[in-house]
């Protein structure tokens, strides 16, 4: 049976929980505790997971019937992914900042109700900035309704634009994001590297940046400020310019009206032929005489 689900209510609620994840995360901002590396490039310090029990004893307190997927775990946990209805959390999105006592970085929290995302809240604790939308209502900052900025049209646009981007952790995808970076710069006004990639598409739907690209994201990096991005009058796609849903991790965040051109300069690398890989014995072998 279809369990009842008040948009006003589940909103309170996830604005709450982001409000005491910020309020931990700004008390252990410059001591995050012990660092663990996931992966090359990639931390989660002890303070991030108290980020996260923040939220989650908001969530499990008020709706805990519904499931919750989070970024950090633990990792034998299964995933609650059939949950009718699923809190998506990223606790600390912009890690590498928040373990460096860089003040820029996010909470992150999405319900996902019957497949579709219904609400977003990504709150910025260290400029206490609460981005968040619903389905049905438009998108908000601190309050007030917001929009993308469309400087203008045409090439000039893209020529004008900021725009923003992160890193790959590694591998081939991070080789692609620097020639792309590289042929964004010839291009456009200024690219800059956000660290933070929930913020990164709120500051296209708030007007401060044009575009936002990543060639590596996971569901809930992207999950609670797609929907913000989407009602303040932005376009979200993957890669390849089809539907963010099934996304392999490629994400472009517009403004909508240089959108054609983002994806026409991304794709531009990825249609390039890879380099040939040389040979052990290219590099070892001797010429003949």
């Amino acid at each position: 049976m279809s369990l009842p689900l008040d948009d006003d209510h589940a909103l309170e609620v996830a604005i709450r929980a982001a409000r005491a994840g910020g309020d931990v995360a700004i008390a252990r901002l410059g001591n995050p505790g012990y660092l663990r590396w996931k992966g090359y490039r990639d931390v989660v310090t002890e303070s991030s997971l108290e980020v996260q029990a923040a939220i989650l004893a908001v969530l499990h307190s008020e709706l805990p019937e519904h499931g919750i997927l989070t970024e950090e775990g633990p990792e034998d946990e299964v995933m609650p992914v059939d949950a009718e209805h699923l809190w998506i959390v990223d606790p600390i999105c912009g890690s590498l900042n928040f373990a460096q006592a860089i003040p820029h970085f996010a909470i992150s929290i999405a319900l996902r109700s019957q497949g579709a995302i219904r609400l977003g809240v990504v709150y910025d604790p260290c400029r206490d900035e609460l981005f968040h939308a619903t389905v049905d209502g438009p998108a908000m900052l601190n309050g007030e309704v917001m929009f993308v900025q469309q400087i203008s049209e045409g090439l000039e646009a893209f020529a004008k634009a900021v725009i923003g981007t992160d890193w790959p952790f590694s591998g081939e995808r991070r080789d692609l994001a620097v020639r792309m970076m590289n042929l964004f710069s010839e291009q456009v006004t200024e690219c800059n590297t956000m660290g933070s990639p929930a913020l990164g598409l709120c500051y296209v739907a708030a007007g401060r940046l044009h575009a936002y690209w990543h060639l590596d994201l996971k569901i809930w990096d992207v999950a609670a400020a797609s929907l913000i991005l989407q009602r303040a009058g932005g376009t979200l796609t993957d890669a390849n310019g089809v539907t963010w849903l099934y996304s392999d991790g490629g994400y472009i965040a517009s403004n909508s009206i240089i959108h054609g051109w983002t994806l026409r300069t991304i794709t531009a690398v990825l249609m390039q032929p890879k380099p040939p890989v040389p040979r052990d014995h290219d590099h070892n072998s001797m010429p003949r005489s």
